[in-house]
């Protein structure tokens, strides 16, 4: 295979941070892996690449007269035109079209149903005789994006639309019309909408919901239009909390109590910063203290872009609680994690990845770190679980094992397997029955300390599941199935797992081989692109939104990717993913070199010329 040169993509939509080009500099002088490094991953989604007040107010799309003479520009506006509030969605659009055409109609019950495509290749735009344009456009069918800023699975299953694009005569075929710029003159009969236009015009917004038995807040991503003013912000993003999570977190997420809702708009914050949230709740609902403190948890999270100081909740304007937002967060957060550790596996053990002369530990005695193919660690203040896929011949096994400090025993879980991927466990699972998936020779299996593999049925996938990685609240994983991208909401109970809610991702990559969280609502993946090039993208939980990270990774396949997922409690730099290709670990787009391994004592240093392999993260 030709050599190529692995590109750490630069996007102004996830910039990187200045550490990534500082670790770029120090790698390229031999200075090693630091701890921190790598592409900022901004969970609040793509910056706007237009112009307008910083609190969104005035931000529409193009009107029709702004792409002038230009045929292929003013397509691109058109699929721009329904961003915005979504009760104006039909109002732009019909700009677009002539009144003497076939205008849209609101649907039924008042809903604003947006497909949202992702193009596939510019538009094609055919001149013809009568002074028309034909416009071809590619796309792929992304979802439907709803009045509550979820985008849905999608409905329709068009791969291609053609546009007839053209001016109107002075009369606009016998009726007064703008006498100049271009119109639809057949629109298709739906609301149509780029990602580029979601990009670019929305901005994402987090909310939470309780998983089913209130030990674990569930993010859900929404997506709030820039048009809509600062001071409003907070009650739409209430009224998506008294609506329920979006369809496929129904396995694990729970609604607000029922007959829940807002007692009219929230107040802008006042002189003191303070925000009050005011609900109509069924008698009874919140006499316990320990549920009106998960409520008011879960605003303090889903609304803290919007709380300055306090929050204070009232029900049926009494008032009930008040607390500093900030520090009610940090007493309660959201996830139980750590600052990251990276790690490799080299001769067949795991080692850690270290500055030149910095030593770090392993939590893993001598006597089990050994045989390693890849490996899942996870910790919870000082004690550490450990699932390592070992090696005999062409066999694999799975070893399991917990301790404080280090894991010194483990278990052999399950038989012998012709393949199997990288082990996640859950987080947030009960520490005394902790839970890890795991995917082998085609099927996804739960394994725990009890020595016991239990196969986990995951419905409706057409094929052999090869990687598996679990979001940071332990309620939602991404799979790969038959070299394609999917999410689905977990159902725990005790030590048993049942999968709900699977959802199909699509992106720009195919023949999928890995993928990782990189942030609370954003996985990476790696894949091929049209080229028939390895790269890694980013995507959204919902699809929506796709960045490519890495590009030229001179590689035939990633079997191993790795991220830390950035989360509000955490740090904000995230770091640059870690990979293997072709049998060698990269970092930050640059080789692992087994200099850059460290030490570790009690272990010997290994001999050969081996590459460091299946990089991944401990936290």
């Amino acid at each position: 295979m030709t050599a190529r040169r692995t590109t750490i993509r630069r996007r102004r939509s996830w910039p990187l941070a200045a550490a990534a080009a500082t670790l770029l500099a120090l790698t390229a002088a031999g200075c090693g892996i630091p701890d921190e490094t790598g592409v900022y991953i901004d969970e609040r989604g793509p910056a706007s690449s237009g112009s307008g007040p910083l609190d969104g107010v005035g931000r529409e799309p193009p009107r029709r007269e702004a792409s002038g003479d230009d045929v292929e520009r003013f397509v691109l506006n058109y699929l721009q035109a329904a961003a915005g509030e979504p009760a104006g969605a039909y109002d732009r659009v019909n700009e677009y079209i002539p009144r003497s055409s076939n205008r849209l109609r609101p649907r039924q019950g008042g809903d604003v149903a947006i497909n949202v495509v992702r193009l596939t290749e510019p538009p094609r735009v055919t001149a013809n005789p009568d002074g028309t344009n034909s416009v071809q456009i590619s796309v792929q069918q992304v979802g439907v994006l709803r009045p509550n800023g979820s985008l849905t699975e999608p409905v329709a299953t068009e791969t291609e639309y053609t546009l007839t694009v053209g001016k109107l005569d002075a009369t606009g075929n016998g009726k007064p019309e703008a006498s100049k710029g271009f119109y639809v003159l057949d629109p298709p009969q739906t609301l149509l909408m780029s990602t580029d236009a979601l990009k670019d015009y929305y901005r994402t917004r987090t909310i939470y919901f309780w998983n089913s038995d209130r030990t674990a807040l569930v993010p859900d991503l929404r997506y709030l239009p820039l048009a809509v003013p600062s001071g409003r912000v907070a009650t739409e993003v209430l009224g998506w909390l008294t609506g329920g999570p979006s369809p496929w977190l129904g396995a694990t997420a729970v609604p607000l109590p029922e007959g829940t809702k807002a007692i009219g708009n929230v107040p802008a914050a006042g002189p003191d910063g303070r925000l009050v949230v005011n609900l109509s709740m069924q008698t009874g609902e919140v006499d316990d203290e320990a549920e009106l403190n998960r409520l008011f948890t879960q605003l303090a999270w889903s609304l803290r872009e919007d709380i300055q100081t306090e929050l204070e909740l009232k029900i049926e304007h009494e008032s009930r609680k008040v607390a500093d937002a900030a520090a009610h967060r940090r007493a309660y957060p959201v996830y139980q994690i750590s600052d990251p550790e990276r790690y490799c596996v080299h001769a067949g053990q795991v080692r850690p990845l270290a500055y030149p002369g910095q030593t770090r530990s392993v939590p893993l005695s001598a006597a089990v770190n050994r045989d390693v193919v890849s490996a899942g660690l996870t910790r919870r203040q000082e004690r550490v679980w450990a699932a390592l896929v070992t090696a005999s011949g062409r066999e694999r096994y799975l070893r399991v094992g917990a301790g404080i400090g280090a894991v010194s025993d483990v278990v052999r879980v399950g038989g012998s397997y012709a393949s199997m991927s990288r082990p996640v466990w859950l987080k947030g699972s009960d520490p005394a029955q902790p839970v890890g998936l795991v995917a082998a020779d085609g099927r996804l299996y739960r394994f725990g300390l009890d020595g016991r593999m239990t196969h986990v049925p995951v419905p409706n996938l057409p094929g052999s599941i090869t990687s598996v990685a679990v979001a940071l609240d332990g309620h939602r994983i991404a799979v790969i199935s038959g070299g394609a991208l999917y999410v689905a909401a977990l159902a725990i109970d005790g030590d048993s797992v049942a999968i709900g809610g699977v959802r199909r991702l699509v992106g720009s990559l195919h023949d999928l081989t890995a993928v990782d969280w990189s942030a609370e609502n954003f996985l990476l993946t790696a894949g091929l692109n049209g080229d028939g090039r390895v790269e890694i993208h980013q995507i959204s939980v919902d699809s929506g939104l796709v960045e490519q990270v890495v590009s030229q990774i001179p590689a035939d396949t990633v079997p191993h990717l790795a991220a830390y997922p950035n989360n509000p409690i955490g740090s904000t730099i995230a770091g640059t993913p870690m990979y293997e290709g072709n049998g060698v670990a990269y970092a930050a787009g640059q080789r692992i070199d087994p200099a850059q391994v460290a030490p570790v004592e009690g272990l010997p240093t290994p001999s050969g010329s081996g590459n460091p392999t299946a990089p991944f993260f401990l936290y």
